[in-house]
């Protein structure tokens, strides 16, 4: 395991997962992962051993860190203040039931080191991941916490610092704030943002052909020009295989294939993208609406975990402040994100706020239908989702809407409504790596120990 430098550590725990992992031959998963470095397979059982058990255990840990902005309506978004497993979903929560064995509702976290009130659409996206308040003029942060777990993982996937995905390039500096962090969650150093890319295209490439993370229209016109796609390149690997699979991993094969064929297809099928002249990362337009731009990203996001080309994906649902949603037609919401949130327009509010929702369960709805032999791929993940503020009028960092979803394989007491009494979010993440097997004992700026209360 790879240590990031500005992190604290326990040494011993440290100690003994280097002997152990000195100990171990490469495992036939990485070998045939290294072999097809540009294709990437879905997680197969008939190459992993018969024994589930052990198969299960060998099963890789992801971490996927979901943004929405703009804070929640919190009269609809907080169970009643019942702990433990025997609570009642909110309205806002209520998309997330069928997955409610595998999900951490809190209430009472608080990300106060992070933000403050005055710029906080600014402040808070930069510190929601890094527990760090952002300096300015001068661009200093922290490193994020699906950084740390990327870095602790070396080489083991395709992309060193995962992948970050989102809606829109649009940014704006909030009380003099550097606009760039109204823009990014993902923080490689305190002084390097890892900003997302918007353009379907591009990441699909990334995905599957390694391309360069700042291509951008170019590329998806080569790819509607050529005749022989990328999944022509993946079914040659794929061949090869078949005679050492099983009937379930073969079905499993033609089910992961298809719906590569599926998402090329969609996206291949999208208006062409434009550039800004001189802006080589950040296209003028997209093309696709909100919802459908969300959609393909969910897609995408699946896919790049099933083929392992990345254990660690940051996701944007739209940046903090009026760089958000201008409006929701597709709810039947005319009015802009931001300024609802100020209104505490809370009809209007609870609907947006169960839409985001219900976007992050159909995510982790399709995780959980991957079987990674005896377990699932939400049961071998950790799917964090919050916002940069607790409230959209308040713009405050108390009592926050946090949501952890899959158990790191186990070690992660799931089903539950914990009531954390401000504690920071940074103790949060202090568990989560530790279940994630990085033996941290500090994060951020108030993270000191691991949150009581979920770790096995």
């Amino acid at each position: 395991m790879n240590r990031v430098p500005s992190m604290t550590y326990d040494e011993k725990a440290l100690a003994s997962q280097q002997k152990q992992a000195a100990k171990q031959p490469p495992s036939r998963r990485r070998f045939l992962v290294s072999a097809a470095a540009t294709v990437g397979l879905p997680w197969l059982e008939s190459l992993a051993g018969r024994n589930k058990a052990k198969a299960a255990t060998a099963s890789p840990q992801r971490l996927i860190c979901w943004h929405t902005p703009n804070g929640i309506y919190r009269q609809n978004w907080f169970p009643a203040p019942v702990a433990g497993p025997n609570y009642t979903f909110s309205s806002s929560l209520m998309p997330l039931a069928p997955l409610k064995k595998k999900l951490l509702v809190f209430s009472g976290m608080q990300n106060n080191d992070a933000s403050v009130v005055f710029g906080s659409h600014c402040l808070g996206p930069a510190g929601m991941l890094t527990c760090v308040l952002g300096t300015k003029p001068d661009i200093k942060v922290g490193i994020s916490v699906d950084q740390v777990y990327a870095q602790s993982l070396g080489s083991a996937t395709r992309f060193p610092q995962g992948l970050q995905l989102g809606i829109t390039s649009d940014m704006y500096s909030d009380i003099g704030n550097p606009a760039i962090y109204n823009g990014c969650i993902s923080w490689a150093s305190p002084t390097q943002p890892l900003q997302p890319v918007i353009q379907s295209g591009v990441t699909f490439d990334q995905i599957f052909m390694g391309a360069d993370p700042t291509a951008s229209s170019a590329d998806q016109m080569r790819r509607k020009a050529i005749s022989s796609s990328v999944l022509d390149h993946v079914t040659n690997e794929a061949k090869s295989l078949q005679g050492r699979l099983g009937t379930t991993d073969k079905q499993k094969l033609d089910e992961y294939l298809t719906g590569v064929r599926s998402l090329e297809t969609k996206i291949q099928t999208m208006p062409a993208l434009s550039c800004t002249p001189g802006a080589v990362t950040k296209p003028a337009d997209t093309g696709l609406d909100w919802p459908t731009h969300t959609s393909v990203s969910i897609d995408l996001m699946v896919l790049a975990l099933q083929c392992d080309a990345t254990r660690s994906i940051s996701f944007m649902l739209g940046n903090g402040g009026d760089k958000s949603a201008r409006s929701f037609p597709w709810l039947g919401i005319s009015g802009d994100h931001h300024g609802l949130a100020h209104a505490q327009n809370g009809p209007a509010l609870s609907t947006i706020d169960q839409w985001h929702v219900s976007q992050l369960t159909l995510f982790c709805q399709k995780l959980d239908a991957i079987d990674e032999g005896g377990s699932t791929m939400l049961d071998n993940s950790v799917v964090f989702m919050s916002s940069e503020i607790g409230s959209g009028i308040a713009h405050d960092q108390i009592n926050k809407s946090v949501l952890v979803l899959g158990s790191a394989g186990g070690k992660i007491t799931t089903g539950q409504h914990l009531i954390v009494q401000d504690q920071p979010q940074a103790n949060l993440f202090v568990a989560l790596l530790n279940a994630l097997q990085v033996p941290v004992t500090t994060f951020g700026t108030a993270g000191k120990k691991p949150l009581d209360g979920i770790l096995v």
